[in-house]
């Protein structure tokens, strides 16, 4: 199942719960003769559909982030603002991430170490991309690509001064 089809899963699954609590409570608070509007079961449903909803956003990063093996790095976090979620422009939302599994690094012909780099989706496949990196070059080639300066690249970073054999 996507990511979006477990959302909407976890979503109906939380306003089930929550009617079937909410219903049960306002019957025992009618049972005990307080008067309560009728909105508050709808409104309760809705409330507790939307608190999953932004909780799933906000933590969703944590879990996957502790998915990952043990030892690996996140490189990089992008995040967010969505027009259906007005919070995010107040605190942006991690949808993806670049994360590196040191364990994985390997020397490659003509003194260049090989690394696969986990590019992360919240809504999308996981992407597992090749890229070979020239340490003493300061270069990077992702898989298929040409050789491009490193400048700035956390992926070059971890693997050449933080991963991999000494060499």
């Amino acid at each position: 199942m996507t990511g979006i089809g477990t959302d909407l899963l976890g979503v109906i699954a939380v306003g089930v719960g929550a009617a079937a609590v909410l219903y049960a409570a306002l019957h025992a608070a009618r049972k005990a003769g307080w008067r309560l509007p009728p909105w508050l079961l709808p409104a309760g449903i809705g409330l507790a559909m939307v608190c999953y909803s932004v909780w799933a956003d906000y933590a969703w990063f944590g879990r996957a982030r502790d998915a990952l093996p043990q030892g690996a790095q996140v490189l990089v976090v992008g995040r967010d603002s969505q027009p259906w979620a007005p919070w995010t422009y107040l605190a942006p939302v991690a949808v993806r991430f670049a994360a590196l599994d040191p364990d994985q690094i390997t020397e490659a012909e003509g003194g260049t170490r090989r690394a696969p780099i986990m590019l992360i989706e919240r809504r999308g496949q996981t992407v597992i991309v090749p890229q070979e990196f020239d340490c003493a070059g300061g270069r990077i080639r992702p898989a298929r690509g040409d050789w491009t300066a490193a400048t700035g690249d956390p992926a070059f970073a971890a693997v050449c001064d933080g991963g991999g054999d000494d060499g």
